[in-house]
């Protein structure tokens, strides 16, 4: 039989839940059997649901034997003390705890008051299943159950709460925070206290589980024997035998950049100031905005060069030496008209 999902006294829609009700069906179907096989993977749920489910158990003639594949705990463990002999795997869960009840309404604290007794006769009930078990004492297993105890499958085993242990390895993905899945079944661990990270993700302890997320699942061959690949590339040619595609893209796209970009500083030469194109192609290879800020550079100096020039040009010939000519009058560079007005006499 097998008990994968959480324990409730509710049918789902989805069948997803294990329910005294059809656990019942399945068992009568089985028949007279000499041996039934429980197989549990379980994080919990409802109380009352698990000692319905453990009461048939244990008053059935078969011989129970229990095997947890991946979690019991919570509720789940309640069952799994119905075995005859319970095993588990090395990696596996077993966890108990003190039974917790959910409020949606408004109470009283008389309410309340009434609660809490009744999760003491919950605890108690609990506490005798574990105690036919392992025959340890009351006070000692509800310490345990306050503690919110956790145990992967051997400590389970040294504790009495499990007989031995399988060779079978529980697969979990730990998906988030609240929610991991272990061996395909959804697990919610929301409600728990402590979550041990020992028990999810330590590789170094031989009883912790394996995490077998996207990032953690074995590579394939062919990625190993490329990651292998990538590791002894050290050269040019070793990355061309590894990835030749790769590198054909790569020499493609370089080379219509260059070719882009020896295109550009020709358009803005215009033919036109020959050294500096080809030293910017290909002495000193730049852009072809590095190019234009050079050319005004030149053409700056250019004109320098030649304002010098001509005053060179201009003292050479002597043409800085040749005086005015003078006007008609007799004066100067002086305008006759202004010549007139000044010999007027005003006073």
């Amino acid at each position: 039989m097998l008990l994968y999902g959480p324990i409730s006294s509710q049918q789902s829609w989805w069948e997803d839940r294990v329910t005294p009700q059809q656990f019942n069906k399945e068992l009568a179907a089985l028949g007279d059997v000499p041996e039934i096989v429980v197989r549990i993977n379980s994080g919990g749920g409802d109380v009352f649901a698990a000692n319905a489910i453990f009461t048939r158990l244990k008053d059935h003639t078969a011989k129970i034997t229990v095997k947890i594949d991946g979690w019991a705990a919570s509720a789940a463990t309640i069952i799994a003390m119905a075995g005859d002999t319970i095993k588990i795997a090395r990696n596996g869960v077993f966890m108990i705890h003190d039974p917790a009840m959910t409020v949606w309404d408004t109470f009283r604290a008389e309410d309340f008051e009434k609660m809490a007794d009744e999760l003491k006769v919950i605890k108690q009930s609990i506490v005798n299943t574990y105690a036919m078990k392992t025959g340890m004492g009351a006070d000692d297993i509800a310490d345990l159950m306050s503690e919110e105890k956790w145990w992967t499958g051997d400590e389970a085993v040294k504790n009495g709460f499990c007989d031995e242990l399988m060779f079978e390895e529980a697969n979990t993905v730990i998906e988030n925070a609240s929610k991991i899945v272990v061996n395909s079944t959804p697990i919610d661990i929301s409600a728990f206290k402590t979550v041990p990270k020992v028990l999810l993700n330590s590789p170094h302890n031989p009883g912790g589980l394996i995490n077998n997320s996207a990032a953690a699942k074995t590579e394939p061959k062919e990625e190993k024997e490329m990651a292998a690949a990538e590791n002894n590339i050290g050269t040019v040619d070793a990355l061309k035998a590894a990835y030749p595609d790769l590198v054909a893209t790569i020499q493609n796209e370089a080379a219509a950049a260059e070719r882009s970009r020896i295109k550009a500083i020709e358009d803005m030469a215009g033919g036109n100031y020959a050294n500096l194109v080809s030293d910017a192609k290909f002495e000193h290879p730049c852009t072809a905005e590095q190019v234009a800020m050079k050319i005004i550079a030149e053409q700056n100096k250019q004109g320098g060069q030649y304002i010098q020039n001509r005053n060179a040009d201009a003292d050479t010939s002597g043409v800085n030496g040749v005086a005015g000519a003078e006007s008609e009058n007799g004066a100067e560079g002086k305008n006759p008209y202004d010549t007139a007005i000044d010999a007027l006499n005003f006073d």
